[in-house]
Order: structure tokens, then sequence, then C-alpha cells
């Protein structure tokens, strides 16, 4: 089945790369077209207006017209607010019943998060649009057209919440007792991470200490990867009509919240700790909030939840709180919190089917008998008044994602009760799915499976579901056309376009998106996702270009629009006459190295097998853990012709001891315990840093290396690639450094100016070394 499958998708693949689109041209895709595209905005899901009429979204772009705010480096952020990957977003409504899309903050400041009233007459959404520099509530008006300001108070928040009146919002501010700045130096300083002393007039000094009283503290007071303090903030509600403010939780750390169905209280989570020295693992505590008495208490203590905290959810009738337990080192369990004070049950999961990997809140159906979530791919059901779950469907070959909610914490049903909504993987071709699955039989039908993906927009909720139940809202893109969003019936019987944010993309014949596999040096079966050269012409051989990032399955970015996303969107390269592969590369405690060269070295000569890649001409790229990937390989063969190492690194050793501002060191988690995979420090596995350490083993590259890096890089300190390409420079090697000052860890937070500059420079890059060597061959 699997062999016919594939050679039905590559004769509808032929079909599709032999054709080209009314108006498309075969021209290369300028970087300015792309940068200048609009991106649905982060932290901002989908919101129905409580009419269905309406749909509520964030946009952000174009990138040049995002480089006008005022918020450019992390310090910024920390200061006005504005997370940068929030800055330039703007509120969009969408007509559900016709063709209509309006800017309904028409580009001024940043905006995020809508929030619909429970009576649709207002859309709430946080916003710094006065020009003071801070982000406070504002509110549209839907009934007399009209934006206005609720509060001049200071927000600190991705999320708003109404109560149930209507009258009141609920978010979180900057603490009371800072200001803006001090806020910023708080969380930039050592704080909690050593003892603190206190400047000398006239110096500069900044001290941290260690001393064996310091050792018997808690982790998070040892070496923490970051500082637990980002959620530290107060929770308000603020009254519409005269924005007065009233704190009801002051400097505590608010990571997620959720008010209870009877709007008597509010649940949310505290980071409190880390597991262990050298663990990422975060701890948090679970509190309940009485809104009658302005108490709060205590509900759950040290348990593991992943970094956004929210898996959470009330029953329908608020006397329960249910917990799914994740994060890095969870055991998969739920724990049901009597909310009036009763007892605490444990849901167990037989050993063999717990998954740590849960982000999403379990779902009550509507009586609150009982309670759905995913675990291992597969839907679980437990009664209430059990201690036990049990698989309620598995869907065949397919992997399920989530199951669609009407509001947080209760299922969405389409035909009153009887089946529920899924979105799901299908592992083998690389492509999301919505599913039916009956409630009474665990039955499933397929309703939506095209070739797309479905869950490749960067929004903590994938879809929305119109109060009424009748229609459904969901993004959708593949390797050849951005993403869009699409409006359905509950049936999804009948679909259609709402959105087309990039009209300026149209004009260009995209590469085709293909699957391929292969086996590693180690037998085990792997897959990649091929970008063809647009207008690909069978038994010509092209220049290849891997992406790699180890220990990931990138072969999942199949249907991504270019593969990945902002200065990576590999149609940059495909519309230039480039075949581009991302691999899949799984890693191994101790031999991460090796482990590349085992599983993406196959790959490749999977593509010049086909007649694709020219063996002559093979370039690679890879960014942050990719960096390191690329440079591990170029270390290891001299295959590569051209090779980019973005915001990567070559010594572990080095990367261990990298300390922040505020004497964080996220270098321990991820060599001990994460991606690094070094099972512990470098005085227990001195040899086994070395091994995997590129720098070690410089005077083996002869492959040409672009390095890119941001001069504020906190994640990935400057100096970790200026030693590479100072080690190259000592041995003779053609290298360059080109780094870009004030920027960080992440290109799509970068200046439009630099993002451009890096996309030519890539391509130039690529150009110089692999295009101009030979001239296409044709066998």
């Amino acid at each position: 089945m699997r062999l016919i499958g594939l050679a039905v998708a590559s004769v509808l693949l032929a079909i599709a790369v032999s054709g080209n689109a009314e108006g498309q041209q075969l021209t290369p895709l300028r970087a300015e077209d792309l940068l200048d595209a609009r991106q649905f905005g982060l932290l901002s899901p989908i919101q129905f207006s409580p009419d269905g009429k309406w749909l509520a979204f964030a946009v952000a772009g174009p990138k040049a017209d995002t480089d006008k705010k005022t918020v450019h480096t992390p310090q910024d952020a920390l200061t006005t607010g504005v997370p940068l990957i929030l800055v330039g977003q703007d509120i969009w409504l969408a007509d559900t019943e016709g063709e209509m899309t309006r800017n309904l903050t028409g580009g001024k400041g940043s905006n995020w998060a809508p929030k619909w009233s429970p009576d649709g007459h207002y859309l709430a959404f946080l916003s710094d649009r006065d020009g003071g520099g801070q982000p406070k509530v504002w509110i549209w008006d839907s009934e007399k057209g009209q934006l206005r300001k609720v509060s001049d108070v200071y927000v600190r928040a991705e999320e708003i919440q109404w109560l149930a009146d209507g009258k009141f919002l609920l978010v979180t501010l900057l603490p009371e007792q800072f200001t803006p700045a001090e806020y910023a130096e708080h969380l930039l300083r050592p704080s909690g991470l050593g003892a603190e002393e206190k400047a000398p007039r006239g110096s500069t000094v900044l001290v941290y200490r260690s001393t064996p009283e310091h050792a018997a503290k808690t982790t998070e007071d040892q070496s923490g990867p970051w500082s637990l303090d980002y959620a530290l903030r107060d929770l308000a509600e603020i009254e519409i009509a005269s924005g007065s403010v009233q704190r009801i939780e002051r400097s505590r750390r608010i990571t997620s919240y959720a008010i209870s169905p009877n709007g008597a209280g509010i649940a949310f989570t505290s980071p409190k700790r880390f597991e262990r020295a050298g663990s990422q693992q975060t701890v948090f505590d679970i509190f309940i909030l009485d809104l009658r008495t302005r108490t709060d208490r205590t509900v759950a203590s040290d348990i593991r939840l992943d970094l956004r905290a929210s898996a959470f959810s009330w029953s329908p009738d608020s006397s329960l709180l249910v917990y799914h337990v994740g994060g890095t080192e969870g055991d998969g369990d739920l724990y049901i919190i009597d909310t009036h004070g009763g007892e605490t049950r444990t849901i167990h999961l037989p050993p063999n089917q717990r998954s740590r990997d849960v982000e999403r809140p379990p779902l009550w159906d509507l009586n609150g008998r009982f309670i759905y979530f995913i675990s291992q791919g597969a839907i679980w059901r437990a009664a209430v008044e059990t201690t036990s779950a049990a698989q309620f469907a598995r869907i065949p070959e397919r992997r399920v994602l989530a199951i669609v909610a009407s509001s947080r914490g209760v299922l969405w049903s389409p035909d009153e009760g009887r089946s529920i909504t899924v979105i799901t993987d299908d592992g083998e071709a690389k492509q999301s799915g919505f599913y039916s699955v009956g409630l009474e039989a665990g039955t499933t039908r397929r309703l939506l499976e095209n070739g797309q993906c479905y869950v490749c927009a960067l929004q903590p909720e994938l879809v929305a579901v119109s109060s009424d139940g009748k229609k459904l809202a969901y993004f959708a893109n593949d390797a050849e056309h951005d993403i869009d969003l699409w409006l359905t019936t509950a049936d999804f019987r009948r679909s259609r376009r709402v959105t087309h944010l990039n009209p300026q993309l149209d004009k260009y014949q995209m590469g085709a998106g293909r699957l391929i596999q292969w086996s590693s040096l180690d037998g085990e079966l792997l897959k990649g996702a091929l970008l063809l050269p647009a207008g690909y012409e069978a038994g010509k051989r092209y220049p290849l270009v891997v992406s790699v990032y180890g220990g990931a399955s990138r072969s999942d970015h199949l249907h991504y629009f270019g593969l990945d996303v902002g200065v990576f969107n590999f149609q940059m390269l495909a519309t230039r006459g480039y075949a581009v592969l991302l691999p899949d590369a799984p890693q191994h405690l101790g031999t991460p190295m090796g482990d590349l060269a085992k599983t993406v070295l196959p790959g490749v000569n999977k593509v010049i097998e086909m007649g694709i890649a020219d063996p002559e001409r093979l370039g690679i790229i890879g960014h942050s853990y990719g960096g390191y990937s690329a440079l591990a390989l170029i270390a290891e063969t001299e295959r590569f012709k051209a090779a980019v190492m973005s915001a990567g690194y070559g010594d572990l050793v080095a990367s261990y001891g990298e300390m922040a501002g505020d004497g964080s060191a996220y270098g321990i988690a991820f060599e001990e315990g994460g991606q690094g995979l070094m099972g512990g420090p470098p005085w227990q596995f001195r040899d086994r840093y070395i091994e995997n350490s590129p720098i070690f083993y410089l005077d083996r590259i002869t492959t040409p290396l672009l390095i890119v890096h941001g001069g504020d890089d906190k994640a990935v300190d400057p100096f970790l690639p200026a030693e590479v390409f100072v080690g190259l420079r000592r041995l003779g090697r053609q290298a360059e450094y080109a780094k870009y000052e004030g920027e960080d860890h992440a290109e799509l937070t970068w200046s439009y100016a630099n993002q451009l500059d890096y996309c030519n420079r890539m391509i130039n890059w690529f150009d110089l070394h692999l295009k101009d060597r030979i001239g296409a061959r044709t066998e």
C-alpha cells in the first residue's frame, strides 16, 4: 500500500509540476516580495463574534512597515511590554457571509489578542497605538464603529478574558511596584541566581556569587536555564465603562489562567522552580482565586507542565478542575481537583501509553461526565468518578494532534453529542486532516485531507468554532501556497478561502514538494521533505541545498510554504533553480555528531540516485542547533561545496558555560538533559564533549563557510561563532562572518534591512560556490 501511495503521489506531482498556472512566471522570488508578505499574528487565536458574522484575527507585516515601530531589541521588549514577535501586528476582521476583510487598527502601533465580549458589542485587544510606548487595553465598539482606550494602566499580557457580565475584563499588568525600566532591569539583573552587591559609586561592577550554602538551595537558585520571573505580573479586573482597575493578584508569577464557567473563580498556573540542576523541566503550582473573597489557595504543587502551562480546564459546573501532567519529565497522568476543598484524585494511564507531549487542556463533555484527552496519538476517555482511563478511539495510520473545542475545556460536537472533530497527522504522507469520531462506538470518518498543512500557523489554537456550532475557521497552506484562513460548514462540505494576504506571490511559479525516504547507515528508515526547483525537468541535475537540524523530523515540514518560515522560506532557492532537502536526523545520547553523518548523508545520496541532485554541487545550511549540525557535517565530509552556519556554534564546552546577564545558564540544561545529548557536565563526560564539538576538527574543513549571527544573540552568544571563524582564519580556510549588530537569535525579529541582506547574502553565497561551479548537467 505504501508503494502504491508513493507511485500515485509521483504521478500527481508530475502533472502538477508540468503545468504553469495562468499568469505565473518562472522567475526568481524576490526577497523583497517575501519579506513584504503578511503573516498571521502570533498569540492571537481566531475569534468568531458571538453572532458568527465576523472573524477577528491578527496580521503582521509587511516587514518594512514593522521596522517603523519603536520596539527593536529584547531590551526594548522588556521595557515597552511589546514582545518582539508581536511588533507591527494589526487586528483584522473578515465577514463570514461575504468577501470583505478589513484592517481594524490601520497599521497604528502594535495590536494583538482580540477577544469578543459575550454579547458581541465590543472587541477588546491590547495595543500601544496611543504613542505612549506601553500596551494598554482597547476596545472596538461594533455598534458605533469606534475604537476606544479603556484604561491607561500598563499591560504585560498575551491574552484577555471577559467576565460573564461583559462589563469587566481580566488581564495581567505590569507589577505595580515597578516602572517599566525597573521591571526590565529586574528581569535582566542577577536575581535569585547569586548574591547581589551594590556597586560602589562610579563603579559598574556586577557581582555573581556561588557558595557552599548556595548549593543547598533550590535548583532554581543554582544554575537555572532562564529566569522564571518572565511570568511576574499583577492580575486585574478592568471595568469597561469607567476604566477603573482593581488588582486582585500582585507580583505573582502567572503563566496561564482560566475563569470558571460560573464566574466565581479563576484558576492559574505559576512557575515555581526547575525540576533539578541540568533540567529544563519547570514545575508549577496551580492556584484558585475566589473572586468573591479575593483570596487564593494552592490546589496543586510541584507539578510538571510544558512552558505554556495551560493543560488544565474547569468542569462545566465549576466544581472540578482537571490537569494533565506533561513536559519533558512528566508522567502523563491526569488529576482531578475538587474545587470545594475535597480530595484530589488521580486518573492513571497504563505506563506504556503515557505521553509527555502534553500541550492542550483535557476536554469535558457538555454534561461533565467524561473527560477526553490525547495520549500517544490516540483519543482517551475517563469517567469522572473513576481512577483510570481507557483508549476511546485511534484513527488507523493517523495520529490525533488536537480535539476541536467549542470553548476552553469543552468538546465541540457538531451534531448534538453524536460525534466530535479532531485534527490529525498522517505520518506517512506528512499531511494534516480533519476527522469525525463517533461518541458511541468511536467510529471514525475523514472530513478533510487534501495534501495540506492545517497546523502550520504559529498559534496556540488552530481552529475556531462559531457560537452556534455551524461554522469552523481553520488555516491551510502547502509547499507552493502561503497560509490563508478558510471557513467551512460543520460537515466540511462547503469550504471557502476567507483571506488572500499576499497577492504579490501569485505571479511566481513555485517549486513543488515531494516526500522521499531512505535508510540510515544503521538501517533505520528515514524520510525527507524535498523541494523541487520551479519548472523542474526530469533528467536534469540541479544544485542541492540541505537544510539540517539534528534530532528533528524535518520531513514534517513537507507542506509548509517553502518548507520553512521567514528568511528560510526555501522557495527563494527553488525559484532560482535549486533543489532543497530537509532530512530527518535522529540522534542519540553521547553521539550527536556522528549520528548526523549516518542519517543525513544517505538522504543526500538518495536525491542523487533519483537523478535530481548534482553530486558536485551540494550545499548545506542550518540555524541554531541546525547551525551546529551543519558545521558538524562539513567537519566530517568534504562533499559539500558551500555551507551556511546561522546562529550556530561548534564548542559544546563553551556552550555549557555560557551565562546570561541575569545569571541564568541555559547551556547547562541544554547539554546535560536536553538537545545537546551529553547526559551530564563536561567534568563527567570530558571525552564526549570533545568528540562532539566541531571546533576540535576545524582542520578537516575544506567547505567554504558563511557564518551569520545576531550581535545581540541571547541564546547562542556571539563569541561562539567567532571562535569558529577565528579558527578557520588561522587555518587559512575560506570563511566569511556576517555579524548583525543589535539583532537577537531569531531572524523573524530582525530589521527589514538585515533580513533582506541576510537573504541576498545567503543566495549569493550558494550561487557563487554551487551555480557558478559547473553548468547544469542533463542525463
